[in-house]
This record gives C-alpha cells, structure tokens and sequence, in this order.
C-alpha cells in the first residue's frame, strides 16, 4: 500500500515513518506545492495531509488535487483544528476524514486502513445517467430540459449516485462522504436529498432518484 505523508513537522514525520514504514510505502512531502505535486503525479491508496503547510495549505491542496486528479486516493486531514466549522472546511475541500492533533498512531494506521479498503473514485468532468449528468465543474445538473444549480453537498451526493448508478448507494456511505465520522444531526442527510429532489424536479427527471427503503438512494430509469 503507497500512502503519501504531507506533514512539515520533521518530528511527525518521523514519528509516523518510524510507526508505519514496516506496513506502507511511504512517500513524504514537506509543503503544500510539493504534496500536491506528488498526490497528482503518483498513485497513491491514501493520503494524509496537514492542514496548516508552508506555501498552499492543507484546504487548498485538497481541494486541487480533487479537481486535478484522474484517479482519486482518499484523504485524511491532520490538524490541530477541532472545532465543528474547522471540520466542515475540511469536509467540503474534499477531505474523506480527519484526526485531531495530538493523536495515536495506532488510529491513524486504524484510519488508513479503513480507508484504503473503499474504491477509488475517478475524477470527470462529466458524469451522467440516461437522461441526466453532473458538469462537476460548475456543479450543475444537465437535461433536456435544461440546466439546474446545486449546493456542493447536494452535487457530491448526485455524483456518488451517478458513479453508482443504476446500484444502490447506502446512507452510510453517503454520510461518511459529506461529513467522515462525524455527521450532524440525523435530519442533515434527509434536508439534502429534499433538496437534491428539488432541482431534480424542476427539470421533470425527479423520478429518477428513488428511495431503497432500509438500504440508501439510487438512480433508476423508471419509478
């Protein structure tokens, strides 16, 4: 397993070499630029990453290693950052969990591991089913009916569903997408759907997003 470290603390680093290097290739970059530099250019099962870096800091670097990879590595966010809003920065940079400094070595390698057992996702510009498709890049949905907007929890839920189509995606799986291991209240998840449906039905496709009772949400070519 290749897991990139981007961590400017030499003593980190060599604290989590020392811990992991008997289990993981481990590649370590010291700044934001060289992180990201290394995250696009190579292959890696996951990635751990800093929030506060010389150069582009730990939020930027996620976010543009999300819109310039081809094949995406998940990503854990290390910081000493603990509130709920630094959390959700993180979450909505692109990041698929994230560890409070100071932390135990054994969860990070319990995280990692955890991680690196989830497929890949890949990186389009465009993802699409039937009738409908996402342009991820101005987070829009397309039909023939026209064009709809979509808030970025909204478009991260849409693209999951559309990577999966036409198999179920759990609420789980949803859940830890938008917010990793700590998700808000249980109404959060059910107000983004709502909303997802919204848009859904203003371009007369809301039909195509179905309920699977006891399971998740799915995209189907009929009711």
């Amino acid at each position: 397993m290749r897991v990139l470290i981007v961590e400017d603390n030499l003593d980190i680093q060599a604290n989590i070499a020392e811990y992991l290097e008997e289990d993981y290739s481990l590649d370590f970059a010291y700044s934001g630029d060289q992180g990201l530099e290394l995250a696009v250019g190579g292959s890696y099962d996951v990635i751990v990453l800093d929030v506060m870096l010389p150069g582009r800091d730990g939020l930027e670097v996620c976010a543009a290693y999300r819109c310039a990879a081809g094949l995406q590595a998940p990503i854990i966010m290390l910081t000493a950052r603990d509130t709920i809003d630094d959390k959700e920065a993180g979450f909505e940079a692109g990041a698929d969990d994230y560890l409070v400094k100071p932390f135990s070595l054994r969860e990070l390698k319990m995280r990692i591991d955890a991680l690196a057992r989830r497929p890949k996702s890949r990186n389009a510009p465009r993802l699409a089913f039937g009738s409908v498709a996402l342009d991820v890049s101005d987070q829009s949905i397309q039909s023939l009916a026209g064009t709809a907007p979509l808030h970025e929890k909204e478009a991260r839920i849409f693209a999951l569903l559309l990577e999966a189509a036409p198999e179920v995606v759990s609420t789980a799986d949803i859940s830890y997408a938008l917010w990793g291991e700590e998700p808000p209240e249980s109404g959060a998840l059910r107000t983004h759907i709502y909303n997802l449906r919204k848009a859904l039905s203003g371009l007369g496709v809301q039909d195509i997003l179905q309920t699977v009772r006891g399971k998740g949400y799915a995209l189907k070519d009929k009711p």
